[in-house]
């Protein structure tokens, strides 16, 4: 009996990166060298359906990880109004080719960035600035806002970062 079968032998590049404009990552799944080319595109079938084509894929459950993610750390600062952020997903793109897939998915919300990093502390100016301050109810106009001054700015949430090493963690085991 031979040794394997060097028709199903496939060399996989894999590469996940961060992107941050917008916010959010791409995938890059390639097959450079394969025994025949039946075999690249099966293994790309089936990369592809596990990744986003199947119910339950990776990459809907890094999405739900990243929003689990934010959820929680909204909740954490105090109550932080998280869904528009979480509704500015902008889905997933997949992009195929004959030796591998791209896949793209990112938030559009200005916030996603500033949480997923933190913010240091800082002043808001305005010529004049006006905001509703909820805990004195009322509307207030001022020069400038010093934010940050009892909270020390906004903690990094890392809500996509960690997502992707979540994803990273369920690529290298199967």
């Amino acid at each position: 009996m031979p040794e394997g079968n060097p028709a199903a032998t496939v060399t996989i590049d894999f590469s996940l990166e961060l992107q941050t404009d917008p916010l959010g990552a791409q995938l890059d799944v390639s097959v450079p060298d394969a025994a025949s080319d039946s075999a690249r595109q099966a293994f790309l079938d089936s990369a592809e359906s596990a990744l986003v084509g199947s119910q339950g894929n990776l990459i809907s459950q890094t999405v739900g990880e990243a929003h689990d993610a934010l959820a929680s750390y909204a909740s954490a600062q105090g109550g932080y109004a998280y869904d528009p952020v979480e509704d500015s997903f902008q889905g997933v793109t997949v992009e195929r080719s004959q030796r591998g897939l791209t896949i793209e998915w990112s938030w559009g919300h200005v916030a996603a960035g500033l949480w997923e990093f933190g913010v240091p502390p800082h002043t808001i100016r305005g010529d004049p600035l006006h905001f509703y301050w909820a805990a004195k109810d009322q509307w207030i106009q001022t020069d400038e806002v010093q934010w940050g001054s009892e909270t020390g700015g906004i903690p990094e949430a890392r809500w996509v970062r960690d997502s992707l090493h979540w994803l990273r963690r369920e690529v290298a085991q199967t």
